[in-house]
């Protein structure tokens, strides 16, 4: 279906934004969200910027995410860590309780919630990812924000994601779109009980995780070589 906006030159700002992206009606979120009464995403959680670079790493080891190892509100554990020398280009630092969403191809789906138990992270590493995911923090420690994790893959948001991308090549959704998203307060009455949920499905991906990557193992030992 075809999708026709039109501007006058005032409606295009003091920059002159000539994207056809940026004035798609169907990234109006007003207009997405209805009569919904809610708060504001970024007065729940933070976007924070803390990066890493080779120059100023000062751990031994870092796990380094990038966006194919988080999909579907799970990330995916690259399994092995590297040293100082091997960060390459510019990480952002991420901390247990973040919830990462990538800015590059929104409807890849890429969201996930960070939690403890991601296979290789150990207390003398670092869990770094690509500067392509947003990282959001909860602005309250005594509360968290895994909800956001189902939030940011609903319908709705998705659909304002999809629309607000720009660029041909590598589409992405830009940070002032975060804060059109509005936090129904009918999601926000019950964020305790779905963060807890988003915890508890994530620890069971971990149990599985854990059985199959054991399984993989018994399997590798039960081969005998004769290596001449």
């Amino acid at each position: 279906m075809a999708v026709c906006a039109v501007r006058t030159q005032n409606d295009l700002g003091p920059f002159y934004v000539l994207s056809p992206e940026r004035y798609d009606p169907r990234r109006n979120a007003e207009e997405l969200f209805g009569r919904n009464e809610g708060v504001n995403l970024l007065e729940i959680a933070s976007v924070v910027r803390e990066t890493v670079s080779a120059a100023s790493a000062q751990k031994a080891r870092y796990l380094i995410l990038d966006t194919s190892h988080a999909r579907e509100g799970i990330i995916s554990s690259p399994k092995v860590s590297v040293g100082p020398k091997e960060i390459g280009s510019t990480k952002k630092i991420l901390k247990e309780n973040d919830v990462i969403i990538s800015r590059l191809r929104p409807y890849l789906r890429q969201v996930a919630f960070v939690d403890g138990e991601i296979k290789g992270w150990s207390e003398d590493s670092l869990l770094v990812c690509s500067t392509e995911f947003f990282v959001l923090r909860s602005k309250n420690d005594n509360e968290s924000i895994a909800f956001l994790v189902p939030f940011l893959l609903s319908g709705i948001v998705q659909r304002i994601l999809t629309a607000s991308q720009e660029g041909g090549h590598h589409p992405r959704v830009s940070e002032s779109t975060l804060s059109t998203l509005l936090i129904p307060n009918g999601l926000l009455a019950v964020r305790h009980e779905v963060s807890v949920g988003v915890a508890a499905g994530i620890s069971n991906y971990r149990s599985s995780e854990k059985m199959i990557s054991e399984l993989i193992e018994k399997s590798d030992s039960s081969f005998e070589f004769n290596l001449i």
